[in-house]
């Protein structure tokens, strides 16, 4: 893997059984400043890269340079410490103490990511703006994620662990020569794609102890229901400008015919969530009528 190349390190903390890794550009610097004062609240160990650009499996305006990946930063950190790292998105925010990253430590997995794959439930819910109501009150059903199959991965990419370990670093440069091999398209589905990919006569699928985080760990903004950890504040910008992966051989960065059909909705799919009054309401001839109470907490 090539060296990896930072302007700057934003480090902090001290002890820890793992510390916390991020990479940011000048323009993601107040992002990595509210991760960073997140890392301070409840005295985790971080360091954080500052460097001029992005490989563009990251942001498809980035650099072809493959110093400039995910992999490549996290396997520089996990061989500078020697310890567990989490990689998490700079413009995420720790809200709840951690804890089950320390139990992944104890308990030796080498890696774990949130799984849309292995969820059960991902309905997503955006802001319903009725009438001169222009604040985020209403909410309403804005799509879901349908199919399960836990033992393969279809990753949100922006909270990741992996241990100080052979299996974990096997994965990254795996992880790293895909990126490489497919240029253009996104690094979330090229990790898919390596994952997915590891045969019964590979070593590394017998070897690699993983683990699927809950959606709190690696939460964004449209999961309401849940309670975040941590939490991207912001809705996701639309993926752009990249192209699927292809691959000479026919591997398929998923297997389809693996899944199967899952459904367990938090809420009716059809209603509307009002926040303010806590509760589930329709729309009745242009008009919001309550229903009866939500029956779980909110958080926005």
């Amino acid at each position: 893997m090539p060296p990896f190349k930072s302007i700057e390190m934003m480090r902090g903390g001290t002890g820890g059984v793992y510390i916390v890794t991020a990479m940011f550009t000048h323009s993601y610097s107040d992002k990595a400043e509210r991760l960073r004062a997140s890392c301070e609240k409840f005295g985790l160990r971080y360091e954080f890269h500052l460097v001029d650009t992005v490989h563009r499996s990251i942001s498809a305006q980035g650099t072809d340079d493959p110093a400039f990946t995910k992999p490549n930063l996290i396997r520089t950190v996990l061989s500078a410490h020697h310890c567990p790292v989490l990689y998490i998105d700079a413009d995420c925010e720790i809200v709840d103490r951690p804890t089950l990253i320390e139990d992944l430590v104890r308990s030796k997995y080498d890696f774990a990511i949130y799984n849309l794959m292995a969820d059960e439930c991902t309905d997503r819910y955006y802001p319903f703006h009725f009438g001169d109501e222009k604040s985020s009150r209403y909410y309403r059903f804005g799509g879901s994620f349908d199919w399960f199959a836990p033992d393969q991965l279809l990753l949100h990419g922006m909270v990741q662990f992996y241990r100080h370990s052979r299996p974990a670093r096997a994965l990254l440069e795996r992880w790293q020569a895909n990126i490489e091999r497919f240029p253009k398209s996104p690094d979330d589905q090229c990790l898919d794609f390596t994952f997915n990919n590891l045969t019964r006569r590979t070593w590394l699928k017998w070897a690699l102890r993983y683990y699927w985080l809950p959606k709190e760990y690696a939460r964004v903004c449209w999961y309401i229901y849940a309670k975040p950890v941590i939490n991207h504040p912001a809705l996701p910008s639309p993926a752009a400008d990249f192209t699927e992966i292809k691959d000479p051989s026919g591997r398929q960065h998923f297997y389809w015919t693996l899944a199967t059909q899952k459904n367990s909705p938090p809420f009716p799919r059809g209603c509307i969530i009002d926040t303010q009054d806590e509760m589930i309401c329709r729309l009745v001839d242009g008009q919001i009528v309550p229903v009866r109470p939500l029956d779980r907490q909110i958080w926005l």
